[in-house]
Formats: C-alpha cells, sequence, structure tokens
C-alpha cells in the first residue's frame, strides 16, 4: 500500500466554503479538487493520501472524508486565534474527524514549556491520539524536544525533510507559483537539532517538498545528504512519503515525485521501501 502522506486539497473561496486566500498559490478562484487527485493517485498506484487544508476551515475536508471513506485521513490547521483550544480540538476530531493538527508556531520561546499557552492543546492531542504536524522555526523547535520529555506518548511528524523555515519571514515564490526558501544552506544546520529530537521515538519526517529548498532542478541531487541524514537519524520506519500536492502537480510531475523515494534510497530493503511509501503512514493514521 502506498500512502501520499501530506498534501492540500481546497475549493474556490465562497460563503460555504472558507478557506486562507494565498494570491500567488491559492487565489481565491482556485480550485483542487478530490476528483483530480484521485486521476493523479490511480495513474501512479498511490493508494491512499492525508489532507491538510490551507487553514483552519475544514469544510471541505468534512466532505471529502465523508465522500471517499477509505481513501482519505485529515490532519487539520492550528487556530491561534480560537478562545479554547482543547475545545476546539475536541470538536474536529469528533465532528470533522481530523487525525492530526498543523502546527507552525507553539509560542514566544520559554524555559518552561509548562507555561505555553498550547500546552495544554498538546497534552490533549497525546491523551487523543491527535499528531503533530510540526512546521516551524528552530527556536520552536527546541521548545518541541522539551515538551515531548513531558510528553512522551505524543506523535509528531516533522515536515518537508525536517527544514526548519520561519514561513512567514522566509517563504518566497519560484517561477512555477510553488513555494520557495532560498536562504537554507545544504545540508542545513538544524541536522544537529533534529538528531536530539529523533531520539524521542515518537517523532518522524516526511520526505517531502524538496523542490522547495533544493537550489537545482528535479531530481534535486543537492539534497541527497539531507535524506541521506533523515535516513541515518530516523531508520525507515520513522519516514514517510509525501507528494505535497497539487504545488507539485505539473512540475517535476505527481509519479516523478514518488520516483524520489527510489533515486534518493535506492538500497533499501523492500520492508525498509514499503514502509516509506505508505507502511509508515499507515502505522499513524485509520482510513
Amino acid at each position: 500500500m502506498i500512502v501520499d502522506s501530506h498534501l492540500h486539497l481546497f475549493r474556490a473561496v465562497s460563503d460555504s466554503y472558507p478557506r486562507a486566500v494565498y494570491e500567488v498559490t491559492a487565489p481565491a478562484e482556485r480550485a483542487e479538487l478530490a476528483e483530480r487527485l484521485l486521476e493523479y493517485m490511480e495513474a501512479a498506484g498511490v493508494d491512499k493520501a492525508v489532507v491538510v487544508p490551507l487553514s483552519a476551515h475544514e469544510h471541505y475536508l468534512r466532505e471529502i472524508l465523508e465522500a471517499f471513506p477509505g481513501r482519505f485521513a485529515g490532519v487539520g490547521v492550528f487556530d491561534p486565534d480560537v478562545a479554547d483550544p482543547v475545545a476546539d480540538l475536541e470538536r474536529r476530531v469528533d465532528d470533522v474527524g481530523i487525525q492530526g493538527l498543523r502546527v507552525f508556531r507553539l509560542g514566544e520561546p520559554v524555559s518552561d514549556v509548562e507555561t505555553l499557552a498550547t500546552f495544554p492543546l498538546l497534552a490533549a492531542m497525546e491523551e487523543r491520539g491527535v499528531k503533530l504536524w510540526f512546521y516551524a522555526d528552530p527556536e520552536q523547535l527546541a521548545m518541541l524536544d522539551r515538551i515531548l520529555e513531558l510528553l512522551p506518548g505524543l506523535d509528531v511528524v516533522l515536515n518537508h525533510l525536517g527544514f526548519c523555515p520561519d514561513i512567514h519571514a522566509e517563504l518566497r515564490f519560484d517561477e512555477y507559483l510553488r513555494p520557495r526558501f532560498d536562504n537554507f544552506p545544504l545540508p542545513p544546520p538544524t541536522i544537529g537539532a533534529i538528531q536530539k529530537i529523533a531520539r524521542h521515538k515518537r517523532v518522524h519526517v516526511h520526505v517531502s517538498g524538496q523542490y522547495a529548498f533544493s537550489q537545482v532542478d528535479y531530481p534535486h541531487p543537492d539534497l541527497q545528504p539531507v535524506v541521506d541524514a533523515m535516513y541515518r537519524i530516523f531508520g525507515a520506519d520513522r519516514m514517510l512519503w509525501a507528494s505535497d500536492y497539487p504545488w507539485i502537480a505539473e512540475v517535476p510531475g505527481y509519479p516523478e515525485q514518488l520516483a524520489l523515494v527510489d533515486h534518493y534510497l535506492p538500497a533499501l530493503s523492500e520492508p525498509e521501501r514499503a514502509a516509506v511509501l505508505g507502511g509508515t503512514a499507515a502505522s499513524l493514521f485509520t482510513f
């Protein structure tokens, strides 16, 4: 079974389908629907997928999960403005069926992480088995390390090869209108911090997002040391392939994105390859 463990689907903005608007990549009129994705998945032999909305609006995610039972799992996006994050999490788990929550920021750096406003939310996520989808800057990663000492049962997936961008300050766009980060030396200096946090055995990492960080065209050979480091640190059973669709649908293409696993990790055993391509994701999610 092959599982695409991170991608985005969304409708055009309307009263029935509110969402965040990003003028370059996701203007209000743009729609990326499940039916089109399923065509790509079937052509590439991908069985299931984890859908992450663009924002905390889950109207279309709920529709997808109901319309295509067994094909998709959902990861919501944390809303930092909600009055009661724990109650909000409970509602979204029960009403929508999200199994994870993407967080870009835990709060201002503090030495006592239990004082963070997000700590009760993370504790509730550990209790409910909700996965933390983590994509944040190095200071946030250091706090997460301390949080996991207190919440060892919290499952974490580091997005996009463990790169740690400040997306609000560093995000750019390339000639194909894809998200882009230009200021990362390769391999990134945060690999040491990633290695430290990987001592928590419930931390995982995506094999994804290569187009956003590479300085050269597909198949992005300059990222080989990064993938090698992630494999050395995590092992195949804590790595998850993901396409980051729709940003890669045209360039390099959906099957080409899938092929990167074999390109970067040609020496995997069959059980290891099966883990990266879907087994690890299937162990985390119920479809």
